[in-house]
């Protein structure tokens, strides 16, 4: 029984292979974080992105006096490389006085951030007057 308790607390003290098991505690929950973190920021990218895209669209038409097609042919040429999982559905209207180029899409993103996040709606709107 002695030789048994000695054998224990030998064992007990012995530190071997925590920093192992304190890693793959740790480990799943900081690589979700750092997931999320670039998800999110793609998300914004995209964001950023088509918003680009209808502003650039937008005042071209104003300017050059495009028609409502050729608006959305450009929008739709530059969103090309992003639009790969989802297509952008892009509405341009010109009135009197000014040009509205609206783009709508859903984004997926890749590590779902919950259960309730899988995916998120984007509609943009841009409008310059002539």
């Amino acid at each position: 029984m002695r030789r048994l308790l000695r054998h224990w607390r030998c064992l007990h003290a012995d530190q071997c292979g925590a920093a192992a098991v304190e890693f793959a505690i740790v480990s799943p929950m900081f690589f979700a974080l750092m997931l999320s973190v670039v998800d999110i920021g793609k998300y914004m990218w995209t964001l950023n992105t088509m918003q680009y895209a209808i502003d650039e669209a937008v005042r071209a038409g104003a300017v050059q006096e495009l028609t409502d097609s050729q608006i959305e042919a450009r929008v739709t040429n530059a969103l090309v490389p992003i639009s790969g999982g989802s297509p952008v559905t892009v509405l341009a209207a010109s009135g009197s006085s000014s040009v509205t180029v609206t783009a709508s899409s859903t984004y997926q993103f890749f590590f779902p951030i919950s259960a309730i996040i899988s995916g998120a709606d984007i509609s943009l709107r841009s409008e310059m007057p002539f």
